[in-house]
């Protein structure tokens, strides 16, 4: 380009400049007839919208009003939701470049460093309603997403939270099991305590939606009465034949069009959204007390109050139970708060037209609708909550299943198997039959009502004023009277709209009662056994009222002493938990043993506790001091595998003489009678297990000294099996994969990763070969573990220091005594003994097989 082209452009630009100056001093100068020039743009502007205002006509100014305050409404949310994601862009391309904070990352979530939370909430599920206003190209395109889902910021909570919510849950529990005031309900006060979860300030982002959400709901009645409005207009235009305020009209109608979509896109969107916030809110608050170190998980088992199907198929009202209500809370308030909105509105504006007995009139008859509708209200909150209860006991059956497939092969259990099935699946089918039929009758009055009878009354009150004044009058005003029926008439549907869907609203607060009562279900048995005084659901047996927890601090009296040196038990009366506490049934009495037999108070702390960030060295010992072993024998069901479950502090100690002194949590290892393997985990994650693979990683871990640890236990043919070390990343169901000798070596592959001082094993060889089971015991010996073993086995007594003998003489007795002494001597002695005489019967026992074998050819 020449530079006489470039000086040519320039030209134009300054000369279309000045032309636009001109024109801007030329309005000024000539509008309206007002001298504006040299004034200052904010007055300019003033006296602008003064001479608009004074030429306009009247209606068009109440209509440009309307028409500006719902679009700063509508640009004005976009323009916040805009810089809310703004800044989020802003902070994430930030993050890129500042040091990446220290966090781990779970399968459902990330917890960081500070405690605070951040949750992965799947989106793939949505409702029925949804699916149908989906295009069929959207709906394909949501389902080619990878990844659909949610990320959900959630701060610190606080630790006192739950023992502040104990007491709440407390009182509306005890008041539900009273409930004699006068003015009382049960639904409310179930409620109000959940409340307090979902919202749990003032100042929280729920408020914020829930304020934003009832913001648009009264914008979308106030644009419902002035379409309605515009509706009349047009339709008198239209009949006085005037075209060009029709166009105008017209016009206007599909300008108010763009807010008043928006407004209802913004309505359902905060609703979706509000329902996410609770869900998220309700699901980490049970997901802190279930998955605690208190164990509530596990203790859930002896609550004796817990004796709902909610807690019977705990996983089914975590998983669904919580979604249905909050999504079910989110959408009765909006059905009611819409209604609410449009009755008090529509009735300020019917009450000028119809006046104030067409109003009463009105509403008499919602009442009386009310009062029916209520009447022949089917229990759809019962009747939900046992087809929920139905539809977990299904689901569970059928998991159930799936996890022991195998042995059900073996059995050839398919027949009763699938018997179990259809009666399951009969019954939710019964259940699910059930509600239907129960809102068939409800469903042919409403309709009859709401339906037709409150559109001929609409069409009577709005012909009231009509009536009326031509009668008074004398003269028709067909063009009045025409825009002043369409007004009424379109506000009378839309009142009896909100009306019926008020009455609608009956039914779903009746399934929303029935939610509400199994989620306060829940969350009453998860502060009961989240109580640091639990009491394994036992009650006083002197008839006195029970406390919260199950009883009273007298239920659960031993001492438990923690960072031993050790593992000691003094005077301990082994009692299965139930509701008679320390007056059950008692297994074992008084017993006392320690391991080491001397503990050396000399030994460093440094000693005890191990440093898992040093890769495994299999010719280093890893204690410096040797190891102490004891061996507890006995026969079935005398109490050995109770021990290890006080040891682990899943049992209570009932008797108030009692001490149990243990190690650190890192210094002991229970390894339990059944090998648990984690499902949609890596190999790795078994090796490793309990610890994540992102602290394995964050340690600096390396898998090179995981194979280590396989050859020690003669499990490295398993990386060999596949393309080497690529095995630790492989993923399966490893309780179906490894067979049960393999199940128990990788217990003591984990002991070996672990490094605990300590080590509590039951029945960990009972699937192992007798030449691998000596290896083992030996391998434990080589790097001085102290290690209490429980068996049924006396084979086991040479691998030990010490035995523990359970039941010796059927009572519960119990018998301590050192190997290689003249008393274990004894004790070997008699047991071979015992073995002779058995194989002494075997010759008998043979004879008889002879025989009758003989009968059988006979015959």
């Amino acid at each position: 380009m020449t530079v006489t082209e470039v000086k040519g452009k320039l030209l134009k630009v300054s000369d279309a400049r000045r032309r636009i100056q001109q024109w801007i001093n030329y309005t000024k100068r000539n509008c309206g007839g007002l001298r504006l020039q040299g004034t200052y743009i904010k007055v300019y502007l003033r006296e602008l919208m003064k001479w608009l205002r004074k030429s306009l006509p009247l209606s068009y100014d109440r209509r440009s009003r309307a028409f500006t305050i719902s679009l700063a409404v509508a640009f004005g949310s976009i323009l916040c939701g805009g810089s809310y994601y703004f800044r989020g862009t802003k902070k994430r391309l930030r993050s890129y470049s500042a040091p990446r904070p220290f966090l781990r990352r779970t399968r459902s979530q990330t917890l960081l460093a500070s405690g605070a939370r951040i949750m992965y909430i799947s989106q793939d599920k949505i409702s029925q309603e949804d699916q149908d206003e989906r295009s069929v190209r959207d709906s394909e395109r949501s389902k080619s997403r990878k990844n659909n889902t949610k990320k959900v910021y959630i701060s610190k909570r606080d630790g006192e939270v739950f023992e502040r919510d104990k007491y709440l849950f407390k009182a509306v529990e005890q008041s539900s099991a009273r409930h004699s005031q006068i003015f009382y309900s049960r639904f409310l006060n179930q409620m109000s305590a959940i409340v307090k979860i979902l919202i749990p300030s003032w100042f929280d982002k729920n408020v914020i939606l829930l304020s934003l959400e009832v913001l648009f709901l009264i914008m979308r009645t106030w644009l419902s009465l002035f379409v309605a409005r515009l509706d009349g207009q047009i339709v008198r235009d239209i009949i006085a034949g005037r075209g060009k305020r029709f166009l105008g009209d017209l016009a206007f109608w599909f300008a108010i069009a763009v807010p008043a979509s928006y407004t209802n896109g913004a309505i359902k969107f905060l609703q979706r959204r509000l329902s996410l916030n609770f869900r998220v809110y309700l699901t980490r608050y049970v997901h802190d007390m279930y998955l605690d170190d208190r164990l509530a998980f596990y203790k859930l088992a002896f609550d004796s109050q817990s004796n709902s199907s909610v807690i019977k198929n705990i996983d089914n009202s975590i998983a669904n139970d919580v979604t249905k209500f909050c999504d079910a809370i989110c959408s009765v308030f909006a059905d009611i708060a819409k209604p609410v909105i449009d009755l008090v509105f529509f009735a300020v504006y019917l009450r000028d037209n119809l006046g104030t007995l067409g109003v009463i009139g009105i509403f008499a008859n919602y009442f009386i609708t009310g009062y029916i509708l209520r009447k022949y209200t089917p229990p759809l909150g019962r009747l939900a909550s046992e087809k929920s209860s139905a539809d977990g006991d299904y689901y569970n059956y059928l998991a159930n299943m799936g996890s022991n497939s195998e042995e059900i092969a073996f059995y050839q259990g398919t027949k009763v198997e699938r018997a179990k099935v259809k009666e399951l699946y009969d019954t939710l089918y019964a259940k699910t039959m059930q509600i239907d039929q129960s809102k068939f009758n409800y469903t042919m009055i409403e309709d009859y009502i709401l339906k037709y009878t409150w559109s001929a009354l609409g069409y009577v009150f709005a012909s009231i004023p009509i009536v009326i004044t031509t009668l008074s009058s004398g003269v028709n005003l067909e063009n009045s009277n025409m825009r002043d029926f369409i007004v009424n008439k379109r506000l009378m549907l839309s009142l009896a709209d909100a009306g019926s869907r008020l009455m609608h609203s009956i039914k779903d607060i009746s399934q929303l009662t029935g939610y509400t009562n199994r989620i306060f279900i829940l969350l009453c048995a998860l502060h009961r056994v989240h109580f640091r005084r639990f009491n394994y659901g036992a009650y006083p047996l002197n008839g006195g009222e029970m406390r919260y927890g199950g009883g009273g601090k007298e239920m659960v009296g031993g001492t438990i002493q923690r960072n031993f040196n050790g593992i000691r038990l003094e005077n301990i009366d082994v009692i299965i938990p139930s509701k008679r506490a320390g007056k059950g049934a008692k297994l074992i009495a008084g017993l006392t043993f320690q391991v080491p037999p001397v503990i050396q108070p000399s030994l460093s702390q440094a000693n005890s506790t191990q440093d898992l960030d040093k890769n495994f060295d299999p010719n280093v010992p890893l204690f410096d001091s040797m190891g102490a072993s004891l061996l507890i024998l006995g026969p079935n069901s005398c109490g050995k595998s109770s021990i290890q479950r006080i040891i682990a502090e899943i049992w209570p100690v009932y008797n108030k003489n009692g001490l149990l002194s243990i190690p650190a949590a890192s210094n002991l290892f229970c390894v339990p009678q059944k090998p648990y393997f984690t499902r949609g985990g890596t190999f790795r994650d078994q090796i490793i297990y309990p610890m994540s693979s992102d602290e394995f990683f964050d340690r600096g871990l390396k898998d090179r000294s995981l194979v280590q640890i396989l050859k020690e236990v003669r499990l490295d043919y398993l990386v060999r099996r596949h393309a080497g070390w690529s095995y630790m990343d492989a993923v399966a169901d490893w309780k179906d994969v490894l067979s049960g000798g393999e199940k128990q070596r990788m217990n003591f592959a984990r002991i070996l990763f672990h490094k605990p001082r300590f080590v509590v094993m039951d029945e960990s060889t009972n699937a192992i070969s007798v030449d691998m089971e000596d290896y083992l015991f030996q391998l434990l010996a080589k790097y001085r573990f102290n290690f209490i073993t429980i068996s049924q086995r006396p084979g086991l007594i040479k691998y030990h220091d010490m035995l523990l003998e359970i039941g010796v003489n059927g009572d519960g007795t119990w018998q301590l005594q050192a190997l290689g002494t003249a008393e274990a001597i004894t004790s070997i002695d008699n047991e071979i003994d015992t073995l002779k005489n058995q194989l002494a019967d075997v010759d008998k026992l043979q004879e008889q097989r002879a025989v009758l074998k003989k009968k059988l050819q006979v015959v």
